[in-house]
């Protein structure tokens, strides 16, 4: 969503969306009961119509809204798949590294653990804020460089500097692909039809010809809350590095705890 979403709490977000949603179904409900009647009445069979109406667009703004939530998890449990990969790849090259004689040895290990602090410290907040990591390629530029110009003393070495760079090379690839999911959300286009098609469905709503205007309220406050309970969701595992549900970074910090 937009960044003033990222501004307030969750829970505040979801209560500004009730609010929202309810209030202009409560205020629907007091201008529109009744003038339905009188505004169609001349119409034959406006009832049937009306009831058409308020189906057909349920039914397609109900789809919209379900294949968005579908598409919007699927992207936010692909990101945390994304940081799981990553933290076991960096897990496993951390395991070869430390097969290394000495110097090279400490000098991957310290570079390992300096990655660590740096995704947890500055990278997650960094993200958290819709901006770029700088740094993020520091580490594994500088241990690409330190096992090129490892010198291996014997073929087992040399054998665990080529395995110890294949696992730089995973650990690369999963990088990259956990990138892409930091600057994942949905279009503008896309919220805007959801928002705009949430008020066209309480307004219509609005227009249900019951006997009193207190059975209109309770029936159309109950389609706005579940509609602002829906796009609050939504609205969290959107951006899945920023919305109030954001990917956890438990991986990085379990695998910090691995290195000895």
């Amino acid at each position: 969503m937009r960044d003033w979403s990222h501004l307030v709490p969750g829970w505040a977000l979801f209560l500004i969306f009730l609010t929202l949603f309810v209030g202009i179904a409560v205020l629907g409900a007091l201008l529109l009961h009744g003038r339905a009647r009188r505004t169609f009445r001349a119409e034959p069979k406006w009832l049937s119509f009306i009831t058409h109406t308020i189906m057909i667009t349920g039914t397609f703004y109900a789809l919209l809204l379900a294949l968005t939530a579908f598409s919007a998890y699927g992207t936010y449990t692909q990101a945390g798949l994304a940081v799981a990969t990553e933290a076991a790849d960096l897990s496993a090259l951390y395991r070869t590294v430390s097969k290394h004689p000495e110097p090279a040895r400490t000098q991957l290990q310290g570079l390992l653990h300096a990655h660590v602090d740096f995704m947890v410290d500055e990278a997650w907040p960094a993200y958290q804020r819709g901006l770029s990591a700088d740094g993020e390629l520091k580490a594994e530029n500088n241990v690409h460089e330190v096992l090129l110009t490892f010198n291996p003393e014997s073929t087992k070495d040399g054998q665990l500097n080529s395995l110890a760079l294949a696992e730089l090379e995973k650990w690369s690839e999963a990088r990259q692909l956990r990138y892409t999911y930091t600057t994942a959300a949905l279009p503008t286009t896309l919220w805007f039809a959801l928002l705009f098609g949430a008020l066209i469905v309480i307004l219509l709503s609005c227009l249900i010809p019951t006997r009193t205007r207190r059975a209109l309220m309770i029936l159309v406050c109950a389609v706005a809350a579940m509609i602002s309970l829906l796009l609050f969701v939504v609205e969290g595992i959107d951006e899945p590095f920023r919305g109030s549900m954001i990917v956890s970074v438990d991986p990085y910090l379990k695998a910090g705890e691995t290195f000895s």
